[in-house]
């Protein structure tokens, strides 16, 4: 049997990206802390992949965007704690935190158009 590529995997599977109408939501525009306790984004989005299914958290941060399978996530509550220190993200203040928000905020309401 042939083997499939990656990018016919891709093709045959189907990706979904969500978002909540809110900001802060449940998930959604909240404020990310590392395992080093370092703020270092917001969650933009949550993205499913299937198949195999996959759920992963787009994080936001300073100039960066990158993606945490799910269980890297400690506990979410006021803010969203992951399990490891990510290292490839700056150091957020709170002025980026309201910034980066607010960027989603305008994503999302762009959408809704």
């Amino acid at each position: 049997m042939p083997k499939r590529n990656e990018k016919s995997a891709e093709i045959s599977g189907m990706m979904a990206e969500l978002y909540e109408l809110s900001i802060p939501g449940q998930l959604i525009g909240k404020e990310v802390i590392d395992a080093s306790a370092r703020k270092i984004g917001v969650i933009r989005n949550v993205k499913l992949t299937f198949p195999p299914a996959k759920i992963n958290v787009i994080i936001k941060g300073l100039d960066i965007e990158f993606q945490l399978p799910m269980d890297s996530i400690s506990t979410v509550g006021g803010v969203v704690q992951l399990k490891e220190t990510v290292k490839q993200a700056e150091e957020l203040e709170i002025r980026d935190v309201a910034r980066l928000r607010e960027e989603i905020a305008n994503e999302i309401a762009a959408y809704l158009r």
